[in-house]
């Protein structure tokens, strides 16, 4: 965990854009490491689905939230960063998630100004706590990462471009930005121009979020570095691919009314025990006989 941590530190302090595809469970994180990525975003809204079957609308506890990010964590060997959500609660609970989350292998978070529950930030009816409670958020949050692990990267994240408007939402990422995050996270701008102005604006590094048809417009990796964002997640690639593709082939299935042994759209069973590392499983065993 230590050296994880350790690598996204360096690689936060270290020009360049940090590319971060969405997992919503292990083995989707397996995937993008599998495929090359260094770093992946445990995605909260994948968690309600993939879990829960529902939308992202604070159905998941703290609990099982922290589950899936140990789960996520201990399955790969690049670094995590993690959906905090709204911290589970006030002050001494904040200082818990970030502690747990910590604890159970992430090396970064953020933690979000809605009132709980919360909701993705693609939907309508948001609504924020008040500005100073989540300074005090903020502040207990990096208190709490200071006390376990220094390299710890916390994000502070608001929605407030939805709720009260771009300029008050910048004014907000400035005060958060000064009471302790490593980064900002401005979610769900709405046009070009407020995707391109925000990295201008904030005094600390910069997150963008970029999902297949929600309110942000998508722009390619280089276009994101050049505008002066440090991360990139893109959280529901894998998870909208993986449905697409499920949907797919289970409709074949009922339509063949049996299997197929040459679906060009299925791993084989070979492959499959390659990613989720069988092969390295059985030598461990043949070891200790």
């Amino acid at each position: 965990m230590d050296n994880k941590t350790k690598r996204l530190r360096k690689t936060f302090e270290t020009p360049g854009l940090i590319i971060a595809p969405g997992a919503h469970d292990a083995l989707t994180a397996k995937l993008i490491e599998h495929v090359g990525f260094e770093v992946a975003f445990h995605t909260g809204y994948g968690t309600a689905a993939s879990l829960l079957g529902a939308p992202d609308v604070g159905l998941v506890s703290f609990y099982e939230m922290v589950e899936r990010v140990r789960y996520i964590a201990h399955a790969v060997d690049i670094p995590i960063f993690a959906d905090g959500d709204t911290g589970y609660g006030g002050i001494v609970n904040v200082q818990r998630t970030v502690k747990e989350y910590i604890w159970a292998g992430a090396s970064g978070m953020f933690i979000e100004d809605q009132v709980w529950p919360k909701r993705c930030g693609h939907l309508e009816g948001k609504e924020l706590i008040p500005q100073d409670e989540m300074v005090g958020k903020i502040r207990a949050a990096y208190d709490a990462k200071m006390e376990v692990d220094p390299d710890f990267i916390l994000g502070a994240r608001t929605d407030a471009i939805s709720v009260y408007g771009f300029e008050e939402a910048i004014k907000r990422a400035n005060i958060y930005a000064q009471a302790g995050a490593d980064f900002i996270f401005l979610d769900a701008p709405e046009t070009e121009k407020q995707v391109r102005d925000i990295p201008k604006l904030i005094e600390k590094p910069v997150m963008l979020n970029l999902i297949e048809g929600g309110r942000t417009p998508l722009f390619t990796f280089k276009e994101v570095e050049d505008m002066g964002y440090k991360i990139l997640a893109i959280p529901l690639t894998a998870l909208y691919s993986a449905t697409r593709a499920m949907l797919s082939a289970l409709s074949k299935l009922k339509e063949r009314g049996g299997l197929s042994l040459n679906d060009e759209n299925m791993v084989t069973f070979k492959e499959f025990a390659d990613i989720v590392g069988l092969p390295e499983i059985l030598k461990r065993e043949k070891r200790y006989k």
